[in-house]
C-alpha cells in the first residue's frame, strides 16, 4: 500500500507539471502573456482539486520547462535556418541533327542526317539557408545531375529505372563585417557573384573559390547603387610536374608549365540608375581571366566513355627491332573528375586547337552588359538586355601545312553578341511572361566548356531563343522553350576548308517544363 501510495504522488506531480505547461502556452496563444509560474501551479491544482484529488504544488521548475529552455537555447545558437527549393519536370525533342561523318549522299561532302531524339528529363534541389549572429550566414543545396557533367543538373529519365545521384550543389559561408556596411566575403561552393549572361557563363553552374565585394547604396540619388565584386576561383589542382629532355636533363620551363593550376580570376564594377520609379538601367563592366587554360586539351566523348590516345615503345630484344604502337584507350569520365586521374581534361571544348591537341588562345574576356527595365505596366514589365564580349588574348591557330610544316592561320575569332527582350513576369497567379534571345559567338569569343550549354555548339554558332511562361501558382509554372541553333562557319569551323556540298542544318531543341518551388 505504501509503494502504491508513492506512485500516486509521483502521478500528481506530473499531472501537476503538465497543467502548468498547458496553462502557460494557453495563454501565450491567447495573447494575454506568459502566465507567472505560481499562477500556473496554482491553475494546476485547482484544475486536479476539481477532479477530486488532493496534491501539494512545488513552486520550483519542472524537468519540462528545463527541456524547453534547452531548446530554446540551442535554436538561438543555430540561428534562423530557411528551407526551400525546386522540382523541374521536362520533355525535350531535338530536330535536325547530324553528324560530321563523310556523307552517304554526296561524294566528297560530309553530314548526315539524323533521327529526332525525344527524352524526359528531370531536376531537384534541395537548399537551406541560415544566419549565425549579425555577422555571417551559410548555405548547403544539393541537387541532381552526374557528378561529371559541371553544369547541368538534369537527371535524364533512363538507365532501367536506376537510382539517381544525388550531390553537393552549394556549400558557403558567407561573412557581412557590421563595423563596414557593403563589406561582403564569401567562401565555398556558391552561385557566380557577378552580373552574367550565359554567353559566357550557364546560369546552371556552380562555381568555387572566394569572392570578395563591396556595395555602396545612394537613396537621394538618381545611381542607386555601384557594387564593386572580385573572385579567386581554382579549376584544377595540379601535382607538381617534373619533365626531361631527351638528353636526360631537366626541362625547367616545362616542368613549370605541366604544375601550374588552373583558375578563373576576375572583377566587375555595376551601377544601378533609376531617373524615376518607372525605369531602371544597370551597367557593368567585368574582366573574366582563365588562367592555366594552355593546359585544356579537348578530346572527343563518346556517351560516358574518353578517348584517350597512347603510345608506347616496345623495346628491341635479340630477334626483333624496337616497335611504336598507337592506340586508344576508353576511360570512364567519371574516374577523372571524381577520382585522382587529375588530367586536366574537358570534353565540352569547340574553341579553336592547334595541331598538338591544345587551345590555340587564351582566354581574357572582357564583359559589357546593359540591362533596362521599364516598369510601366505592372502585370506586363518590359527588360531589354544587351551583352558584348571581347577576347583579348586571341592567337593565331597552328595546324599541318604540307609536308608536315607549321602552318598559322589567322585567328580574328574573339567577339560575341548576346541581345534579350522579356515582356511580363511569372511572380503571381496568371502573370505570363514572353521572351526572345539572338546570340552569336565566335570560336575564340569564350571558353566554351562554361557557357550556355543548351545550344548544338558552345560557340562558332548563331541562335535564336523564343520562350514562353504562365503561372499556374506562385509556386508553380509551366513553360515552352524552342532554341534555333546553326554553325555560323559549317561543320568543320573556320580554319578548315569545308568540302561543296557538307550538311549544315539548323538544329531545333524544344522543351517543355514544369517547375513547382517551395
Amino acid at each position: 500500500m505504501r509503494q502504491q501510495g508513492t506512485q500516486l504522488d509521483e502521478m500528481r506531480k506530473l499531472l501537476v507539471e503538465q497543467q502548468e505547461t498547458i496553462n502557460l502556452l494557453a495563454g501565450k496563444l491567447a495573447g494575454i502573456g506568459p502566465a507567472t509560474r505560481e499562477e500556473a501551479v496554482v491553475a494546476g491544482k485547482e484544475h486536479l482539486e476539481a477532479a477530486g484529488t488532493r496534491i501539494v504544488a512545488d513552486p520550483q521548475s519542472s524537468p519540462s520547462d528545463d527541456r524547453l529552455e534547452k531548446v530554446e537555447a540551442r535554436v538561438a545558437e543555430i540561428g534562423s535556418v530557411r528551407f526551400s527549393g525546386d522540382i523541374r519536370l521536362r520533355s525535350e525533342s531535338f530536330f535536325g541533327l547530324s553528324n560530321i561523318l563523310a556523307s552517304g549522299s554526296t561524294p566528297g561532302a560530309l553530314g548526315n542526317d539524323l533521327s529526332p531524339r525525344y527524352r524526359m528529363r528531370l531536376r531537384a534541389r534541395l537548399a537551406v539557408r541560415g544566419t549565425i549572429g549579425e555577422e555571417f550566414d551559410w548555405g548547403l543545396r544539393v541537387a541532381t545531375g552526374g557528378f561529371a557533367d559541371h553544369i547541368s543538373t538534369n537527371q535524364t529519365l533512363t538507365d532501367f529505372f536506376n537510382r539517381k545521384p544525388f550531390a553537393l550543389d552549394q556549400a558557403f559561408i558567407t561573412y557581412k563585417p557590421r563595423r563596414i556596411p557593403g563589406l561582403r566575403f564569401q567562401g565555398g561552393r556558391f552561385e557566380p557573384p557577378w552580373t552574367f549572361t550565359e554567353m559566357t557563363i550557364d546560369n546552371d553552374l556552380q562555381v568555387e573559390g572566394l569572392n570578395e565585394s563591396y556595395s555602396r547604396s545612394f537613396k537621394k540619388s538618381t545611381v542607386k547603387d555601384l557594387t564593386f565584386v572580385t573572385w579567386q576561383l581554382p579549376m584544377l589542382e595540379r601535382n607538381s610536374a617534373f619533365v626531361r629532355n631527351l638528353d636526360g636533363t631537366i626541362n625547367m620551363e616545362q616542368s613549370r608549365h605541366d604544375g601550374r593550376d588552373l583558375a578563373l580570376f576576375g572583377a566587375q564594377l555595376r551601377t544601378r540608375l533609376e531617373p524615376n520609379a518607372k525605369i531602371a538601367l544597370t551597367l557593368s563592366i567585368a574582366d573574366l581571366y582563365f588562367s592555366g587554360t594552355q593546359f585544356i586539351s579537348p578530346i572527343q566523348v563518346f556517351g560516358s566513355q574518353l578517348q584517350l590516345p597512347l603510345t608506347f615503345t616496345i623495346p628491341a630484344t635479340g630477334t626483333t627491332p624496337a616497335q611504336i604502337v598507337t592506340t586508344q584507350v576508353s576511360v570512364p569520365r567519371d574516374l577523372l573528375v571524381a577520382g585522382n586521374g587529375n588530367l586536366g581534361l574537358t570534353t565540352a571544348s569547340n574553341n579553336a586547337v592547334n595541331r598538338d591537341g591544345r587551345l590555340a588562345s587564351g582566354f581574357n574576356l572582357v564583359d559589357l552588359i546593359a540591362r533596362l527595365e521599364l516598369k510601366h505596366s505592372k502585370r506586363f514589365p518590359v527588360t531589354v538586355l544587351l551583352n558584348l564580349v571581347t577576347n583579348t588574348q586571341t592567337r593565331d591557330v597552328v595546324g599541318a601545312g604540307p609536308g608536315g610544316a607549321d602552318l598559322v592561320l589567322p585567328n580574328h575569332e574573339n567577339q560575341g553578341f548576346w541581345g534579350e527582350v522579356q515582356v511580363g513576369s511569372t511572380k503571381a497567379r496568371g502573370d505570363m511572361l514572353f521572351g526572345y534571345t539572338f546570340m552569336r559567338l565566335e570560336k575564340d569569343a569564350v571558353l566554351t566548356p562554361f557557357n550556355f550549354s543548351d545550344v548544338t555548339q558552345q560557340s562558332d554558332m548563331r541562335a535564336h531563343r523564343l520562350a514562353f511562361a504562365y503561372a499556374v501558382d506562385p509556386r508553380i509554372t509551366f513553360s515552352i522553350t524552342g532554341i534555333v541553333t546553326q554553325r555560323a562557319n559549317g561543320l568543320l569551323g573556320p580554319f578548315l576548308p569545308t568540302p561543296p556540298g557538307t550538311l549544315n542544318r539548323s538544329t531545333t531543341r524544344l522543351q517543355f517544363d514544369t517547375v513547382l518551388r517551395f
